[in-house]
């Protein structure tokens, strides 16, 4: 079970922490943090036992990537989650982008990768946050299958009567694999963002933080749709991540956020 009492389920990570260690060029300690955070997602995915998440409040970057990893997610109706990091010049690091996907690649079936590929970048281009359970279902953060709680005070008890229902005859999932589009995937969000621009709604840095995602997103260099393992996109991820962490773009915009607490066009 992961639950807390608080207003929130999770803001995401520590960005005071964070930017410390970039203006520091601690590399490694960042990396290490990104790798540490994705082994536990993954071990959340992947363990023996179902793994049931009762959030409520806000539910942001690493708090949804938290979610987006659980067997089952018994959610207050009135839960706010979304993959935000965008607004501080990052990508999602923890998982976020791979679970994203793998969810647009089912929700949209049958469809060329491009598709759900282009629906991924997009909401997590425009940090998209559902204003309740429901709409956090019509944007693939939560599944059909997750279920809302409409009582606050009923949350913990439903999520345990959950976990107890899937424990009975529980088996882990297997790891997947997501068509990757590639080079003609690449090219077509290139040219997103080039209409980003032309329209006003890009900045230099929102460029770069958007060509980071779309190689994320669609494997780069790969020349064709590619099926590619989960733990392939995790590596992506990390690598995008820290490409973006090493900007001082992007540390203005963490700097910008925890001062004024909104995000920075830069």
């Amino acid at each position: 079970m992961i639950y807390n009492e608080a207003d929130h389920f999770s803001a995401g990570a520590n960005l005071s922490k964070a930017l410390a260690s970039a203006r520091n060029a601690q590399w490694s300690e960042i990396d290490d943090l990104i790798a540490q955070g994705q082994a536990v997602m993954t071990s959340l995915k992947f363990a023996s036992f179902p793994v049931v998440a009762a959030p409520t409040g806000l539910a942001l970057g690493g708090g949804c990537e938290f979610l987006l990893h659980c067997d089952a997610v018994q959610a207050h109706a009135e839960l706010q989650m979304g993959l935000v990091e965008v607004l501080v010049g990052l990508i999602p690091g923890w998982g976020g982008c791979k679970e994203l996907l793998l969810r647009k690649q089912v929700a949209l079936q049958p469809c060329d990768p491009e598709v759900f590929v282009s629906a991924a970048f997009d909401q997590i281009r425009q940090a998209k946050i559902s204003n309740s359970a429901a709409h956090a279902m019509e944007l693939n953060y939560l599944r059909p299958t997750d279920s809302v709680t409409m009582n606050k005070d009923r949350l913990l008890a439903d999520a345990k009567h959950r976990a107890l229902e899937l424990a009975q005859d529980y088996v882990p999932p297997r790891p997947n694999c997501v068509w990757l589009p590639g080079e003609p995937g690449m090219a077509a969000l290139k040219l997103k963002i080039d209409a980003a621009v032309q329209r006003g709604q890009a900045l230099p840095h929102d460029v770069a933080v958007l060509a980071h995602l779309a190689k994320a997103l669609t494997g780069g260099e790969i020349k064709m749709s590619t099926q590619t393992p989960e733990n392939d996109i995790l590596n992506l991820e990390r690598q995008e991540f820290m490409a973006l962490m090493k900007l001082d773009a992007t540390h203005a915009r963490i700097d910008h956020m925890l001062t004024h607490g909104k995000p920075l066009r830069n």
